[in-house]
């Protein structure tokens, strides 16, 4: 185990607090994968780290019967990889899974587009141009689980309006991945990537609002090959400097 891995959660400071877990309203379950899923994307708990029961259990103040269920969940989730023998430990992300995210991103977003004008009532067409806004204004304060959370809502919205449940079940898959990918790359992209996520985020919103299906499926496939480029070229900055760490 790591010099780091040992040292995690000794005492439940600031940084530690945000991740214990209310005994109140829903289930400790479900706020315990929550509450790990927090720690994962706000990279408290980093790629390829060795989780412990232990050391989670104190980090969240749960029982372990509990803990290993939620690790259950975040594994379905693709959050965390369990190797027989060496227990779990944070998802790994390598190029080869950001391509595989991003064509099937590619084939899937597009077609949500086009069903999502066709069957969405207005009030989801609403919905979906405030969920862009939401985006928005999270970009804006630069704050990484306000981004994953604000375009997994928005991408939730788009495939529920779309009225596909099977589209609907395989986005869910895919977006919890993609907002590992968001979490690694965010800090290390530049304003003009930010601003150009939101730019075709508003587009899409706005071509939906105009019941305009070939311009919003257009739209939502040059979001994702401009998010594919940009994440390849942060991947490559990651694995750099994960190289010279190790030398």
């Amino acid at each position: 185990m790591s010099k780091r891995s040992r040292a995690a959660p000794k005492t439940p400071n600031w940084q530690a607090r945000q991740f214990r877990v209310s005994r109140e309203g829903q289930s400790l379950r479900s706020m315990t994968v929550a509450s790990l899923r927090k720690a994962i994307l706000s990279l408290h708990l980093k790629p390829g780290e060795k989780l412990t029961e232990r050391e989670l259990c104190e980090l969240t103040g749960v029982s372990r019967p509990l803990m290993r269920e939620a690790l259950r969940d975040l594994e379905a989730q693709g959050l965390i990889s369990n190797v027989p023998h060496r227990g779990p430990a944070v998802a790994m992300l390598t190029r080869d899974d950001a391509r595989d995210i991003y064509e099937v991103r590619s084939a899937l977003e597009p077609m949500a587009a086009r069903l999502f004008v066709e069957r969405a009532t207005d009030g989801q067409i609403e919905e979906l141009v405030a969920m862009a806004d939401r985006c928005r204004r999270a970009m804006a304060e630069r704050n990484v689980l306000a981004v994953i959370d604000a375009l997994e809502g928005f991408y939730k919205t788009l495939f529920t309006g779309a009225g596909n449940r099977m589209a609907a079940l395989l986005a869910g898959m895919l977006y919890s991945k993609a907002g590992l990918l968001r979490a690694v790359t965010f800090q290390r992209q530049t304003d003009i990537d930010a601003k150009r996520s939101m730019t075709h985020i508003a587009r899409i919103a706005t071509a939906v609002r105009s019941r305009d299906a070939e311009a919003a499926a257009a739209t939502c496939l040059m979001q994702v090959k401009r998010s594919r480029d940009v994440a390849m070229r942060l991947l490559d900055v990651v694995d750099h400097e994960r190289s010279r760490r190790k030398s």
